[in-house]
């Protein structure tokens, strides 16, 4: 290929970038389904995150993003915790994916353009790799996300169970102890809980209702836990003592939690450590014996 031929195709590739480039930053005229999204996305749903995958995707042939939404690897439940959505984790993994495959392709012919080594080789499997580790790292990502959001959820139920029990024994109502209790504070869970008992009342829907479902759609059996306790309390059964243990079965869990990663990162460090006296060892020993068998003989 000559300089004239490699010069094209570099140019080529300039200008598709720029054209690519123009269109991302350019404000697409407003899609009509994608108001309707807004409209009816479930509440605790982040509503910024339907706008931002649609303009993800928009550049991206919806037709392959259809099928990526169906191949994610990852649970509704865990997007929902995340309060992500299936079309925001497509168009990432293809973004990443034809990013990665493409990168090295067109930095091998810029290397060839400037008068290096012109190996197509190389930057073609370098691009399929990259390429695979684009498709499938935002699929571990959300996983390991989805799983640090629920052991925060966790948290914050304890303290919301522990809420929920003295305000059950000041105020005497189920509903009013779930609503007050989710008041105090503004983190994520808390608000979840809090949009949730809300929709119940305006709906005229008993709130242990839609704690069951937010536990179903979040995954956090906890929840559901709290869910069953509430509606025996509606009975007139003394809650009192079972808020409290359950509060208090969750601060073990958490605690036994911690212990079993501190334990896993004390051997992930003693690993390294044993091979480190190792090799000292050896270092000491081997030039000794060396020069103890030579004498020897």
């Amino acid at each position: 290929m000559s300089a004239l031929q490699l010069a094209t195709l570099a140019g080529m590739l300039v200008a598709g970038g720029a054209v690519l480039a123009v269109r991302a930053l350019r404000p697409s005229p407003p899609a009509l389904s994608a108001a309707l999204e807004q409209l009816a996305v479930r509440p605790g749903t982040r509503v910024h995150a339907v706008g931002e995958a649609r303009s993800r995707s928009g550049m991206l042939p919806g037709r392959w993003v259809r099928e990526v939404e169906q191949r994610l690897g990852v649970t509704d439940a865990d997007l929902a915790i995340l309060g992500s959505s299936r079309t925001e984790l497509a168009a990432r993994k293809l973004s990443l994916a034809l990013l990665g495959l493409l990168a090295p392709t067109a930095l091998g012919v810029l290397v060839a353009v400037l008068g290096g080594p012109a190996g197509a080789v190389i930057p073609v499997a370098v691009g399929l790799g990259l390429a695979a580790v684009g498709w499938f790292l935002p699929t571990a990502e959300t996983r390991e996300r989805a799983q640090l959001a629920r052991a925060e959820f966790r948290t914050n139920l304890e303290c919301y169970l522990t809420l929920v029990a003295g305000e059950r024994r000041a105020r005497g109502s189920v509903e009013q102890a779930l609503e007050e209790a989710a008041r105090v504070s503004g983190s994520e869970p808390f608000r979840r809980i809090h949009q949730a008992v809300r929709r119940a009342a305006l709906a005229g829907r008993k709130p242990w209702t839609d704690l069951r479902a937010l536990g179903d759609e979040l995954d956090v059996e906890e929840l559901r836990s709290l869910a069953d306790i509430a509606a025996v309390a509606s009975d007139g059964a003394s809650v009192y003592n079972t808020l409290l243990a359950t509060a208090r079965t969750l601060r073990h869990a958490e605690l036994a939690d911690a212990r079993t990663q501190a334990n896993e990162i004390s051997e992930r460090m003693a690993r390294p450590l044993a091979l480190l006296v190792t090799g000292l060892t050896l270092f000491v020993l081997v030039p000794f014996l060396i020069r103890m068998f030579t004498t020897a003989t």
